[in-house]
């Protein structure tokens, strides 16, 4: 049976991380010789060296290498357990960071986040705002443990969750040149005839849109790129050209007339949104408990309230 003494092993792991002993000495607040002593100590009893001397440089043998990479994972654990028992402990506490686009803050978010307050008022929440690329990239630097963004292509490294879908509409201002012979609809080979205001490169929605096209062998006519939402909307309703939306963005300039949606004959486009978090590493208290949150949510069909109602919105444009 193989002695194991964790305390060697820690300070072992100290002084290889600072390839330092006597930093490892002043972490763990005991003399330098003390460590020199636990490592003498952990090579004589496995009978392998760990660590050389280079001059001064201090560096790790094949062995110490082998036993650094252990010891990582050791003590990375011990910190996960640490963490999660603190979460325990003290589950009215903690940080929720959370990335989404701004059109998911603006129209979706403020029900879900006072949702969560109600059991969980004394968390932190923390919302980022961006495209659904710069979402993406914030989960995978850690800026952001959870992200709610239309679908992309994902990397390996990132757990999605299906959450809804949304029909993208083509709107026009009603005042658009001859726009009213396309109330019924067009042909997605007929896009090419209307300029496009276009979302900017990252952005899901132009993901699926350009995708739809391709999918029809149809090159829209882009005529102006932006990331803001409210720009967009503002050059449609002045008749410079026509842009795709969810339903929930633009939603109430249907029905005050600014706006009017323009069916494709081959069926609307759709974008599917998701939460996405890292595979690896461990969701702290309060990011669990908002996934929980949302899966009560789809469960008891509260997102159906975000579907589109097609019958009644050409009500609201009659």
């Amino acid at each position: 049976m193989i002695r194991f003494n964790l305390n060697q092993l820690k300070v072992f792991y100290l002084a290889a991380k600072y390839r330092n002993f006597t930093t490892a000495a002043q972490l763990l607040n005991v003399t330098q010789p003390a460590v020199s002593l636990q490592i003498k100590a952990l090579e004589k009893f496995y009978g392998i060296r760990l660590f050389d001397k280079v001059g001064r440089q201090l560096i790790l043998t094949d062995a110490g290498e082998i036993l650094f990479e252990y010891a990582e994972k050791i003590f990375g654990l011990t910190s996960q357990m640490v963490q999660t028992l603190n979460d325990l402990k003290h589950v009215k506490y903690g940080t929720l960071r959370i990335g989404t686009t701004a059109t998911f803050a603006h129209h979706f978010m403020p029900d879900l986040i006072a949702s969560y307050q109600k059991f969980y008022p004394e968390i932190r929440i923390i919302l980022y705002e961006g495209s659904s690329v710069e979402i993406l990239q914030s989960v995978l630097g850690g800026k952001n443990e959870l992200g709610i963004l239309g679908r992309l292509p994902y990397p390996t490294e990132i757990k999605w969750v299906p959450l809804m879908e949304q029909e993208l509409w083509l709107v026009s201002s009603p005042t658009y040149p001859n726009i009213e012979k396309s109330i019924e609809g067009i042909s997605i080979h007929q896009l090419p005839e209307y300029p496009l205001i276009f979302r900017e490169m990252g952005s899901s929605i132009r993901y699926v849109i350009t995708d739809f096209c391709d999918a029809h062998d149809v090159t829209p006519s882009v005529r102006i790129e932006s990331g803001s939402l409210a720009f967009i909307k503002d050059l449609v309703i002045q008749g410079y050209g026509l842009s795709f939306f969810i339903r929930a963005a633009v939603l109430e300039e249907i029905k005050k007339n600014k706006l009017m949606a323009i069916p494709i004959r081959e069926g609307n486009p759709h974008l599917s949104i998701d939460v996405v978090y890292r595979k690896k590493g461990h969701l702290s208290f309060a990011a669990q408990a908002f996934l929980d949150l949302l899966d009560v949510e789809k469960k008891d069909g509260s997102f159906n309230n975000f579907r589109p109602q097609t019958r009644g919105e050409k009500t609201a444009r009659s």
